[in-house]
């Protein structure tokens, strides 16, 4: 399968019409980092809301200000350091504008735009919370929502093909991480990034047909 590219699409600079939600999360991202940097004590209150907790089965889990089923969706607006911010809004511009124009640049791309990448997010954060964990852990990081940007990121620019050629070498890359930290514990979560590109690479298609512009291109065969 395959989808047709528009010259816009394919020449425009990334910085140029950058859909609106795009910049609403980038912007929403960029504001929690700075709260947390030059407000701590707002900051430890939006930390301890969104970070999502998992633990050994059985074990009581830290109590948190809105629950254990809010930060499945507001996790992504945490960030540990400036590099895993600007690591993740990097691929937030770069794959997001690909499928912020592929769902057009109406109301309804926006709103099916913010439906995907939250869909990636608790796909992704789920997983997490559903693996086997020997200690408690906490995770934030819009990388589960631009794990499923990846995939989508392929579907637009090359179809099916173009999809596993994205999708396929970042799960490769984390299944690899994970191997790695039954050795030597690293925190990242490969989990996290596994299932927001699987959910990323089947949801799309639907995603696409339901909220995409009427007349705008679609895969074909």
């Amino acid at each position: 399968m395959s989808v047709p590219q528009r010259d816009d699409q394919v020449r425009t600079p990334i910085f140029n019409a950058m859909p609106a939600a795009v910049l609403i999360l980038a912007i929403a991202m960029a504001g929690v980092a700075a709260i947390t940097a030059f407000a701590p004590e707002a900051g430890r209150w939006i930390i301890a809301s969104c970070l999502v907790i998992a633990g050994p089965a059985g074990q009581p889990l830290p109590a948190q200000p809105l629950g254990h089923i809010a930060p499945l969706v507001l996790h992504v607006f945490i960030h540990f350091g400036l590099f895993h911010l600007a690591m993740n809004l990097a691929i937030l511009i770069g794959a997001g504008r690909a499928v912020g124009l592929a769902l057009g640049r109406g109301l309804k791309g926006m709103v099916g735009f913010f439906v995907f990448f939250f869909a990636c997010s608790i796909a992704g954060a789920g997983l997490e919370v559903l693996l086997p964990h020997d200690a408690i852990v906490r995770m934030g990081g819009a990388s589960t929502g631009v794990s499923g940007l990846i995939a989508a990121a392929g579907w637009v620019r090359g179809g099916f093909r173009g999809m596993l050629g994205l999708a396929l070498p970042w799960i490769g890359f984390n299944i690899v991480i994970a191997l790695t930290g039954m050795v030597l514990p690293i925190p990242i979560s490969w989990a996290g990034h596994i299932g927001g590109t699987v959910a990323g690479a089947l949801l799309f298609p639907l995603v696409l047909a339901v909220f995409g512009e009427a007349g705008r291109p679609r895969f074909s065969a």
